[in-house]
């Protein structure tokens, strides 16, 4: 039902010319490699980097940072940036019988339309683009919110910088999306829960404690997150 963690509805189909003898193009299905659901990771030796429900690719030139709650320490997302563009993920539970992203898609749009958020194609489904307030009187940035609906689980990637106006500005952050694996676990959660996230070994085994890599902004200065911290490893 749900492949490589996407239904097949939810493409858009780029138009692709066919060597044909003056026959009309026909449009060939371009299908990104993932995210995909741990139970069919493929075994292609990249290094990931184990964050509990997510495997993150470690690609270079991207660096990766932790949202943490401030009273728990615990990682509340990932944030993965090139320099110029960042990608906000988050996981969360989902039905066995159905994806989330067509309804949570439908909300998240009505509320971002009189702003002129509005819905469009990319290269992994339906996407939103919108505005996103910065939390300084007046001021907001241009955003991309990608879904992806996979077995029990609901992964949400938030772009901003550069690649929030322009889908092609980040190539690197695309791969990562696309070489993500994710892995759900077994154990039943409330619908829209997130995923439990966990700190790298390197973090979490710092003498001083997680805090201890922690960077003293939000690691997101565009969209600060009151009471959350990062904690940042290159």
């Amino acid at each position: 039902m749900f492949g490589r963690g996407r239904k097949e509805s939810d493409r858009d189909v780029p138009e692709s010319p066919q060597a044909t003898d003056g026959a009309e193009r026909s449009t060939v299905a371009i299908v990104p490699d993932g995210p995909y659901d741990a139970a069919e990771a493929p075994d292609d030796g990249i290094n990931r980097l184990d964050l509990g429900s997510l495997r993150l690719p470690a690609l270079p030139g991207v660096e990766v940072q932790f949202q943490v709650g401030e009273a728990t320490g615990e990682p509340l997302t990932v944030l993965v940036t090139d320099g110029r563009s960042a990608m906000e993920l988050s996981v969360f539970a989902a039905p066995k019988s159905r994806g989330l992203w067509d309804e949570v898609r439908t909300e998240i749009l009505e509320t971002v339309e009189p702003t002129g958020g509005k819905e469009a194609g990319g290269s992994f489904g339906r996407e939103l683009r919108m505005s996103l307030p910065t939390g300084r009187p007046g001021e907001s940035v241009p955003a991309r919110m990608i879904g992806v609906d996979g077995p029990r689980w609901f992964l949400r990637a938030v772009v901003t910088g550069l690649a929030g106006q322009d889908p092609g500005a980040a190539p690197l952050l695309e791969e990562t999306l696309r070489q993500l694996v994710v892995a759900r676990g077994e154990g039943a959660m409330p619908v829209r829960d997130p995923l439990p996230l966990t700190l790298p070994r390197d973090i979490t085994d710092h003498p001083d404690g997680p805090g201890a890599a922690t960077s003293a902004t939000s690691g997101r200065a565009e969209m600060p997150v009151p009471g959350v911290r990062t904690a940042e490893i290159r």
